[in-house]
């Protein structure tokens, strides 16, 4: 059986529609949990209700605060882990539209012969431009959505993922973690692949495996102080829990080029508040990665030298640079 997890947080109208959209889609071998991730207002009725329209495929919790993408996950996870029948789970962003046979189409790519426990979607927006189709890390050591088939894939982004019931309780058992609940959100998803990797396993991506998102909308929007916060304080989390140290050094220059250029484009749009603060907040979190890291490379089952493999050789997405250089000059958002 496989359990869908959703998280509400301020997004009541398109969780909703979520919900509609994966109805479709359920068989008798579905189900889904949903957990009101403390929103304000009344998002929490509509939700209950729905849920009790239909008892047999939706479970619906409330917390009575936000716990954040991490967090609200992982206290999904338990829920969906303590039902022995439930022996995959599908993540998924609540502001998506599921296209019919996409539980399917992303069942088909497991092959847990070759420890293939984790499964990406093909993610697109409204006017059917590439959302997501997984994650790439690029050699700036900065991860991202995966944007065309022909980059690296690392693995699925926490937006839509299917991983097994094996993978996530080696995790646990392991790393004594699901998400870590320090990121709150953004990059908690590129920890758990990384993670994951360490124990070998493997990712796929299921191309008609076809769903819609709108996108950032539980967190205001794609390009605010929250967003530039969580990805680049996270982003600098993992590369010390998760990254070997010779790749890292191999990659200092890049690593460095990335954020002057992060500083000065963000300086330049009214933002060193944010950024002092982010970097001040990622120093203070180094003792517990580090702690967090010893755990990882005592347990990882693939060599360093693998790592490598797994990186997309660009230094970051397609035109990145470019964009963000007229921008620096022009003082115009990208």
């Amino acid at each position: 059986m496989i359990g869908t997890l959703i998280l509400n947080h301020a997004t009541v109208t398109a969780t909703l529609r979520c919900l509609e959209a994966m109805r479709t889609d359920l068989s008798c071998a579905t189900r889904i949990l949903i957990l009101d991730n403390g929103s304000p207002g009344d998002d929490a009725k509509p939700l209950a209700d729905f849920a009790a329209l239909h008892p047999d495929t939706i479970r619906f919790s409330a917390s009575l605060k936000n716990l954040g993408f991490a967090g609200g996950m992982n206290l999904l996870i338990a829920q969906a882990l303590a039902d022995p029948a439930i022996d995959q789970i599908l993540l998924l962003n609540s502001d998506t539209l599921p296209q019919p046979g996409f539980i399917a189409a992303m069942q088909a790519r497991l092959d847990p012969d070759m420890r293939t426990d984790m499964v990406a979607a093909r993610m697109v927006r409204e006017d059917g431009a590439i959302d997501s189709l997984g994650i790439t890390l690029y050699r700036s050591t900065l991860a991202s959505n995966r944007k065309r088939e022909n980059e690296i894939l690392l693995g699925p982004s926490g937006g839509c993922a299917l991983l097994t019931r094996r993978l996530l309780e080696d995790l646990l058992a392991t790393h004594g973690e699901w998400f870590d609940e320090s990121f709150f959100c953004y990059a908690e998803d590129t920890d758990l692949v990384l993670r994951a990797r360490w124990l070998g396993y493997r990712t796929a991506y299921a191309a008609d495996a076809v769903v819609h998102h709108a996108g950032s909308l539980s967190s205001g929007g794609p390009d605010n102080d929250f967003v530039l916060y969580h990805g680049i304080r996270n982003s600098l989390w993992w590369l010390v829990k998760d990254a070997p140290a010779g790749w890292f050094l191999r990659s200092l220059p890049w690593f460095i080029a990335l954020h002057v250029g992060i500083w000065l484009r963000h300086v330049r749009r009214g933002r060193a508040r944010v950024l002092w603060r982010l970097y001040r907040d990622a120093i203070r979190g180094i003792s517990a990665m580090r702690r967090k890291r010893k755990i990882i490379r005592d347990t990882r089952r693939v060599s360093a030298a693998e790592f490598a493999t797994w990186v997309e050789p660009r230094f970051y997405e397609r035109g990145y640079v470019q964009r963000a250089w007229r921008e620096l000059w022009r003082g115009k958002s990208a």
